[in-house]
């Protein structure tokens, strides 16, 4: 094969996917991984190759999809390794940090080790925000809570347990109590943070305000704690957050910057050479190692390891390379969001982009400039496209303007407080000079961005579209480009055969949308809400403040309208189901009810109540306290009655499609 890396990456990525929807048992990925080395092994060794031959090629082609499909479902069932806390009534323990993460208006948060259980499991520290605030390699001890990170609250909200998983945390510890510091265990991450914290103290001393510091810190060192909450918010709406991220065109452009200003100064190409190195791997830690900025260092690296060992680099290769190196250390970034739209980017930039490169092609400098901006815009958005529907269920509308505006901005801010930084350690007060003229520029792009933000009322257009669909977009847009690359007769058929699939797909997902029938009880921490569901049709009873987002995101991907919202009240019925709501003052009538939902606290005689109302099922609403709903469980399961704790579960629903209800 011409391009290995190509099908290897290929097969990796399927076996990693495999071992996620676990299409295959553990056993069975073992016995495929012996099967195709001996396989690949015999065929390559065992008789040598004389001339070409299909059949041993196919051989070679199928046993090398499963040695490499099975080292990526191997990988991935390792990676993913699961260390049980057997003992979720633990109260005391000994935590050290390893990221902190942006607290909430409550509390903060940070991922840590738990160092007093014996494997050392990461998990999720939630503390008070009047505490002291986490340090990465500070051990704290913590009194509180630990249990499993739970289900996502409800259909449509974003799967929280599932995006901790792939950061193989399992558990989370909560504390409503004083965190005590007991030491520090400095590494080697705790200490390029340090010198991350003194690189930005920098910047306080070069007299920059709060909101410029905030936003230096996200630019140039992907640190989003202090961004200014507004301005990130006029980024979002602009769909330009990628500027803000650490990404692969950051370390382009000063990867870059340093290549030319060490050539400028004639420096020999070995020390060029160690400089970029070193370069990339402290500014990949430092940027949190996030899936774009090591996709484009590893890219560099790859780049600068084919220049010097003269071999001829090819940009296709090295993206694939990139990502079959990343996955073969980590095969849980396959599945980060910024990973995902990272590679799309990349690869619709270098694949599609040249078939439109001319339209957006001009004489004059500038207009150039400016002409393949939009155009690379265009082209990039176009290949995430699909991918961001599917996550963040809108268009932007405002990219285009977003990126002219932003984008050169931002290259010249961003080299220009590269070199003032520098400048800084050298000479102070000559850095100090700059911060002036910065300051102006900075200011102008945010406020050209406040304006036009307030002069622009719609910024988004909101839409769903299924995993299928997704991906079967993606192929449609690449397989056209492909096309338009080399007109072959037999690609429209590949065009046309994908978009027939993809009608078929939306087809279905249209019939599932008419036909879906079901009742869903929301979780609320102070209301109950429900949203019975007839079709397209939904109707709600009761109101809540904290789920309107909950809501809007159910009504998007059922592709559904409200037509009525009405009062709830303690006894009804939905669908011929009669339930009865028990809320703080206990009272209910006596009769019976095919569903009892208990919630804000309701103490009253279990035993009584079940046999008053007779359920089918008790439903425990995540209003009630904690060891309420577990009094309340251990009850309901001795006897033998179905129970649903919305705590643990999330929200209850009723499928009527199914006829199993």
């Amino acid at each position: 094969m011409k391009y290995p890396i190509y099908p290897i990456t290929l097969f990796y990525v399927s076996g990693i996917f495999c071992a996620y929807f676990s299409l295959i048992p553990f056993k069975w990925g073992v016995f495929l991984s012996i099967l195709g080395l001996l396989v690949f092994a015999v065929n390559l060794f065992v008789k040598p190759f004389k001339g070409f031959s299909f059949k041993r090629n196919l051989i070679a082609l199928s046993s090398l999809a499963v040695v490499f499909g099975s080292l990526g479902f191997l990988s991935y069932y390792e990676s993913n390794k699961k260390d049980d806390i057997t003992n979720l009534n633990e109260t005391d323990f000994v935590v050290k940090v390893t990221d902190v993460l942006k607290p909430n208006a409550y509390a903060h948060r940070a991922y840590a080790q738990l160092i007093s259980h014996e494997k050392q499991p990461k998990v999720l520290v939630t503390y008070p925000i009047n505490q002291t605030t986490p340090t990465i390699g500070s051990v704290y001890r913590i009194i509180g809570s630990i249990s499993e990170v739970p289900n996502t609250s409800n259909p449509s909200d974003f799967n929280y347990k599932t995006y901790l998983q792939h950061k193989k945390i399992y558990y989370q510890i909560t504390s409503y109590h004083s965190v005590f510091k007991i030491g520090e265990e400095p590494n080697f991450q705790s200490k390029l943070v340090a010198f991350r914290n003194n690189l930005i103290y920098q910047f306080t001393k070069m007299g920059y305000s709060n909101k410029t510091k905030g936003f230096i810190e996200a630019l140039l060192f992907g640190v989003k704690t202090n961004l200014d909450g507004s301005l990130q918010q006029q980024f979002k709406d602009f769909g330009i957050m990628h500027v803000l991220a650490v990404s692969g065109m950051h370390v382009v452009i000063l990867f870059s910057t340093i290549t030319y200003v060490l050539n400028r100064l004639r420096v020999s190409k070995k020390v060029l050479t160690i400089i970029l190195i070193l370069f990339l791997i402290v500014f990949s830690f430092m940027a949190g190692l996030s899936g774009s900025v090591v996709r484009a260092s590893l890219m560099c690296l790859l780049a600068i390891i084919g220049n010097v060992s003269g071999r001829r680099t090819h940009t296709f290769n090295l993206l694939a390379g990139s990502m079959f190196v990343i996955l073969l250390f980590e095969p849980n970034y396959l599945f980060d969001i910024g990973f995902q739209l990272s590679y799309a980017a990349v690869f619709s930039i270098l694949f599609c982009y040249p078939v439109v490169q001319k339209y957006f092609t001009f004489k004059n400098a500038v207009l150039n400039y400016f002409g393949q901006l939009i155009g690379v815009s265009l082209i990039a958005q176009l290949g995430v496209l699909p991918i961001s529907i599917y996550y963040f269920k809108q268009i932007p509308l405002l990219f285009l303007i977003g990126n002219l505006i932003a984008i050169p901005i931002t290259t010249v801010l961003l080299v220009a407080w590269f070199v003032q930084l520098l400048i800084s350690y050298l000479w102070l007060k000559a850095a100090v000079f700059l911060t002036f003229y910065l300051n102006l520029l900075s200011d102008f792009c945010f406020n050209t961005l406040a304006y036009l933000n307030t002069f622009f009322t719609i910024k988004s257009f909101s839409t769903h579209v299924t995993i299928g669909q997704c991906l079967l977009m993606l192929a449609v847009i690449y397989s056209a480009f492909w096309y338009f690359k080399k007109k072959d007769f037999f690609k429209i058929y590949i065009v046309f055969t994908l978009i027939i699939l993809l009608q078929f797909v939306s087809i279905y997902k249209i019939y599932q949308d008419k036909t879906t029938n079901e009742v869903v009880l929301l979780t609320d921490a102070a209301s109950v809400v429900f949203l019975n569901r007839q079709g397209k049709l939904v109707e709600q009873y009761g109101k809540s403040k904290n789920r309107e987002s909950s809501i809007t995101n159910y009504l998007l991907q059922a592709n559904a309208a409200i037509i009525k919202v009405d009062t709830l009240v303690n006894s009804f019925k939905i669908n011929n189901k009669s339930w009865l709501i028990v809320d703080s003052l206990g009272v209910y009538p006596i009769q019976k009810t095919d569903y009892v939902v208990i919630q804000q606290n309701a103490k009253v005689n279990i035993a009584r109540l079940v046999a008053y109302t007779q359920p089918k099922q008790v439903i425990l609403h995540n209003s009630n306290n904690k060891f309420l709903n577990n009094e309340y469980t251990m009850y309901l399961q001795k006897a033998k009655i179905p129970c649903y704790d919305m705590r643990n579960k999330g929200s209850f629903v009723i499928d009527y499609s199914s006829g199993n209800n």
